[in-house]
């Protein structure tokens, strides 16, 4: 009867313990998961500017000062896009990444107004109350990924 008891309260404590840190478990995982992805949001941002007509070390300065919060984190919190709107793609953000930087403009993946507007120049999505409502999330979600980085 006391094995029973003592596995119970050992199951319940580590499901317990698991749900406590989810924010910073996650984003230790995506960092990870990040670095290993061949191809990152980046480096696809540069050789759609390199495609454009840019030279690659332009492409790269421009890309790289444009991301607010470096290729990696930036990386994440496209991941975190995605997760939550299936409409959009890898494809679009690198789209919209390689565009603000041509024009020397800012990415910030954890900005709501910044969501809105990209989510805006999105073709595929509309914005309702619950897709407004997910960008919010998406972008608090951002922000704490900045705060544990």
């Amino acid at each position: 009867m006391n094995k029973k008891i003592i596995i119970f309260t050992v199951l319940l404590t580590n499901i317990t313990f698991a749900y406590a840190l989810p924010v910073e478990v996650r984003v230790t995982s995506e960092i990870s998961e990040s670095r290993k992805s061949s191809e990152s949001l980046a480096s696809m941002s540069i050789e759609a500017l390199h495609e454009r007509g840019l030279e690659k070390d332009a492409a790269q300065k421009k890309v790289l000062k444009s991301l607010k919060h470096g290729e990696h984190l930036s990386h994440i919190m496209a991941q975190n896009i995605m997760k939550h709107f299936d409409e959009i793609e890898h494809n679009d953000i690198v789209s919209h990444i390689s565009d603000a930087a041509l024009f020397g403009k800012s990415v910030d993946l954890s900005s709501y107004e910044h969501l809105i507007s990209f989510a805006q120049k999105t073709k595929k999505m509309v914005l309702d109350q619950g897709s407004l409502e997910k960008l919010e999330k998406i972008s608090l979600e951002n922000k704490r990924f900045v705060n544990l980085a």
